[in-house]
């Protein structure tokens, strides 16, 4: 068990903190820094600007979660059709 904790904090500080020459250059530093980012605006979105969010899709991800975890008042359905309604709009 330790070992498994020990390879994945260094995989993940290898991803956060590359050393020398690696495959994809900051791009993966750059992606976490962004996903945390969105996730703070999710969230305080959510929680001061009355319970809206900002990013529709994040959203209705959040709630079919909900849906799935057996939140009450959440419908698995709603959220189905909401995330997939854009593919109706796509040529």
């Amino acid at each position: 068990m330790f070992f498994l904790m020990t390879t994945f904090f260094t995989e993940v500080r290898q991803t956060l903190v590359p050393r020398g020459e690696v495959k994809h250059g900051p791009l993966p530093p750059l992606l976490v820094a962004m996903t945390l980012v969105t996730g703070l605006v999710d969230a305080f979105s959510y929680l001061v600007l009355g319970h809206v969010f900002v990013a529709n899709m994040t959203g209705n991800v959040v709630f079919l979660a909900f849906a799935l975890a057996g939140a009450s008042g959440f419908s698995i359905l709603a959220s189905l059709v909401a995330r997939s309604a854009p593919l109706s709009w796509a040529p």
